[in-house]
């Protein structure tokens, strides 16, 4: 399985390709959820029904997360410091977190300029992710990689996986990236099966 996972990754940046912003100084990936449910349903290893779609109401979005994930509950500390969402396995080797943070309507540019200039922070790079504007980063002191967008309503909406070291788990953290998308975008699951 690992095997073919890494290879649905590969494969993804390869069909995904490059694209440039209007600034045209900066290519960026762009990554699409159709592409890895091509790759799934051309695959004898069905990954995607293998875990269901997650909601998160508060910003009518979605993210796949696979059925070794269990959704961790949050507490009010938590909830406070931004969370809303926290997955991991049951040995809590592999984690998923959603936050949804205040940035006072600062612009996703600015953002990643932001992240350049911090310490520790590698590999920033804007991405468009299923038509959004988005961030990837990576954190290698916690093993961490990240997805950053902006919203409308000036918030930051951060998706951070670790750990991003382990082989078949960068598989997983591909296909749980590539698939964030709007709430009521056409869920792909049906045809995966």
């Amino acid at each position: 399985m690992k095997k073919f996972l890494a290879c649905a990754l590969a494969s993804c940046m390869l069909l995904s390709g490059a694209v440039v912003f209007a600034d045209e100084t900066e290519a960026t990936t762009n990554l699409n959820w159709e592409d890895f449910v091509a790759i799934n349903e051309a695959s004898d290893n069905d990954v995607i029904s293998q875990g269901d779609f997650v909601t998160f109401d508060e910003i009518a979005c979605k993210m796949w997360v696979p059925n070794v994930m269990k959704e961790v509950e949050l507490t009010d500390e938590d909830k406070e410091a931004g969370y809303i969402g926290y997955y991991s396995t049951d040995d809590q080797k592999g984690v998923a977190a959603v936050m949804y943070v205040n940035m006072d309507g600062m612009e996703l540019a600015d953002y990643a300029k932001e992240l350049k200039g911090m310490d520790g922070v590698e590999n920033v790079e804007m991405m468009k992710l299923n038509d959004f504007d988005a961030i990837s980063y990576d954190i290698p002191e916690n093993d961490t990689t990240c997805v950053s967008l902006a919203t409308e309503a000036g918030y930051i909406l951060e998706f951070s996986f670790a750990p991003m070291s382990d082989e078949g788990f960068q598989s997983i953290i591909a296909f749980m990236g590539a698939s964030i998308q709007p709430e009521d975008a056409e869920e792909s699951t049906e045809a995966a099966s």
